[in-house]
């Protein structure tokens, strides 16, 4: 058997596995994909079955730590998805991102789309932001200045109050339960190259109507912070 021949036995055994991978009714495919190959590359997620779909793209980065808590984040909501009490077919998720820039800082914005049956998809934010190693979320915040959520609430406060979908859809004790001074409130945050962004996903500071709510803070409001 020549060169050649060898070569066309190669391929045609490739296609057949590949062929009944892609037949199986639970298909799982994992990729690495060149992206900014300095800072991180992308992996991919597809599951399929007759009943359900699962696609994730997510950030691989040279940080063990920060890998880490993008992986809990996107395992959290594949949880939350798979244990819904809905049993209707053809539900969904779907996970992709962004990247921003600011500095040694670099934020991933996650946007997460969901059905599991009701009338309307879901959709929601989760942020990961780092320098280095370091995962950068309240807490270190916290670190950099004691008072950071009376400075994170005042300026919450004064732009969500003029907002339009707020005066037309939310409630006074409505926005004012989302803004209360608590971690959880204001830990969905990215830092792009103009402002840094506090993100308020839906139900948070009012009903699903109004969508997905940012705002955002110069950094001269926050000296010394970041």
């Amino acid at each position: 058997m020549n060169h050649k021949q060898l070569l066309a036995l190669f391929l045609c055994l490739v296609i057949i596995a590949s062929s009944k991978i892609i037949a199986s009714s639970n298909v799982v495919m994992v990729k690495d994909v060149s992206s900014n190959i300095d800072k991180y590359s992308i992996e991919n997620i597809k599951e399929e079955t007759d009943k359900e779909s699962i696609n994730i793209f997510y950030p691989v980065t040279h940080y063990d730590k920060v890998n880490e808590t993008i992986k809990n984040k996107i395992e959290l909501y594949r949880l939350k998805f798979e244990e819904s009490i809905f049993t209707a077919e053809n539900k969904k998720l779907e996970i992709s991102f962004d990247e921003y820039e600011y500095g040694e800082y670099t934020s991933f914005k996650f946007n997460v789309k969901s059905n599991v049956g009701i009338y309307h998809d879901l959709e929601e934010v989760f942020t990961v932001t780092y320098k280095e190693n370091e995962v950068v979320d309240i807490e270190y915040l916290k670190n950099k200045k004691q008072d950071i959520l009376d400075v994170l609430y005042k300026e919450c406060s004064e732009k969500l109050k003029n907002d339009t979908r707020i005066k037309n859809y939310s409630t006074t004790e409505w926005l004012e339960q989302g803004l209360q001074k608590a971690d959880e409130n204001y830990n969905c945050f990215i830092l792009t190259d103009k402002s840094f962004i506090v993100i308020f996903n839906e139900y948070t500071v009012a009903p699903y109507v109004a969508g997905i709510l940012e705002v955002e803070i110069p950094y001269d409001k926050l000296s010394g912070i970041i």
